[in-house]
């Protein structure tokens, strides 16, 4: 992704963020993590998932990953 939801370039910390989410999401989809790791994992993500979505770089309802 080079642009974010309105069509504007992203910045290097912008791509960064994304990538936090990115991997965030493909953690909290590991069903062999322990419980306490999985549900931390799901409370980081969804704390990034609004900086993302403030950010326009993306919009999902996370609900379907546990958060």
């Amino acid at each position: 992704m080079t642009t974010d939801l309105l069509g504007a370039p992203l910045s290097t910390a912008e791509s960064d963020i994304l990538a936090v989410y990115t991997a965030l999401k493909d953690l909290v989809s590991d069903a062999t993590l322990p419980p306490t790791a999985a549900a931390n994992l799901r409370d980081a993500l969804a704390s990034v998932s609004i900086v993302v979505t403030g950010l326009c770089l993306d919009y999902e309802q996370l609900i379907d990953l546990g958060c």
